[in-house]
């Protein structure tokens, strides 16, 4: 058996403690829980993302308020089916 450390900031730790006292799990099974689920699954089980940029904050804004303004210019029946896809296009590029 081998032994690890892990350096934490000391809020994050006990916040970490408190939570796991209210599970009634302590942080040994937390890490092994955590590495054994990892292993069987071939993967870190949670996601991790990057922060978006701040353009594709501002493109989904242009987009919506592209949309709000259509609508509110509009008296005819909106295709809503087209502008979605076309949003999502925008947001996630298109997809074939």
């Amino acid at each position: 058996m081998k032994t690890i450390s892990i350096r934490l900031e000391d809020s994050i730790y006990e916040e970490l403690g408190a939570m796991l006292d209210e599970m009634g799990q302590t942080k040994q099974t937390f890490y092994e829980t955590f590495t054994r689920t990892a292993l069987r699954e071939r993967s870190i089980p949670f996601i991790i993302k990057a922060p978006l940029p701040a353009t594709h904050k501002n493109n989904k804004m242009a987009a919506f308020l592209r949309l709000e303004e259509s609508r509110k210019n509009n008296s005819e029946i909106i295709d809503c089916d087209r502008e979605r896809e076309e949003a999502m296009d925008e947001k996630y590029g298109i997809i074939d």
